[in-house]
């Protein structure tokens, strides 16, 4: 179990910190155990992860090419490629039906080269795993 904590906040400023933030994406407030701490999803042909006070990051999902008829029919599979963005999660939200995730970049933060809006939304079909601070 990790404890809840806001990434660069103090922790006697984090729960104000916390309302702030939820009330920026409309999103329920929820106890402390039941915060989302960490959400893995795919976004086009990459699997990413954003965990509260990390950069987010990921991989390029392996791709399996079939050859043509008359070809061998094994298959053939191109490495993993990672990807990561220079953007630090600050908090993510389940807002009931998808998952708004906040980071440093702009307009909320200071990190100007991220290529992900701030904040931004996982819909659940797109969520592949979630961990709470409680767990």
């Amino acid at each position: 179990m990790t404890a809840f904590f806001l990434p660069g906040v103090e922790p006697d400023r984090a729960e104000a910190r916390y309302v702030e933030l939820a009330e920026m994406v409309e999103a329920p407030l929820v106890g402390p155990a039941d915060r989302v701490l960490s959400l893995r999803f795919v976004q086009g042909a990459e699997e990413w992860t954003a965990t509260v006070g990390e950069c987010l990051s990921g991989q390029l999902t392996a791709r399996t090419d079939r050859r043509p008829a008359g070809r061998s029919s094994s298959a053939a599979s191109s490495p993993a490629r990672r990807v990561s963005d220079p953007a630090t999660v600050q908090a993510i939200f389940d807002t009931g039906d998808a998952y708004r995730v906040v980071t440093d970049g702009h307009p909320v933060g200071e990190v100007s080269d991220s290529t992900w809006d701030n904040p931004f939304s996982i819909s659940r079909p797109r969520t592949r795993q979630v961990l709470r601070f409680g767990e």
